[in-house]
């Protein structure tokens, strides 16, 4: 259980910079029932309930960690000199031609 909590870890971490958060909240959820199932064919219906809600508790706050260091990260860096602006937008005259 230890390998695949660690594997959500940097599973959620990755979606963070990639996915939109609706497309994650699928995959969080089909995920911590599969953990839920697993865990419940060793354990209680309740052990198995709370150890597959913890994992989606986990992919949630590793996803939005993920999305905030991402944002982060893209503001930080430097626009390139393509990007760049060469000639300003014409600014329109106040007189109107008839």
């Amino acid at each position: 259980m230890l390998n695949g909590t660690i594997i959500v870890i940097l599973i959620s971490l990755a979606a963070g910079a990639a996915i939109r958060a609706w497309a994650f909240a699928i995959f969080a959820i089909v995920v911590a029932l599969g953990f839920g199932i697993v865990a419940h064919q060793s354990a209680s219906l309740l052990g198995a309930a709370l150890y597959g809600l913890a994992i989606l508790v986990l992919m949630q706050v590793c996803y939005v960690t993920a999305v905030f260091v991402a944002g982060l990260w893209r503001r930080s860096r430097k626009p390139s000199q393509e990007s760049a602006i060469v000639d300003p937008a014409p600014v329109p005259s106040k007189q109107r031609q008839g």
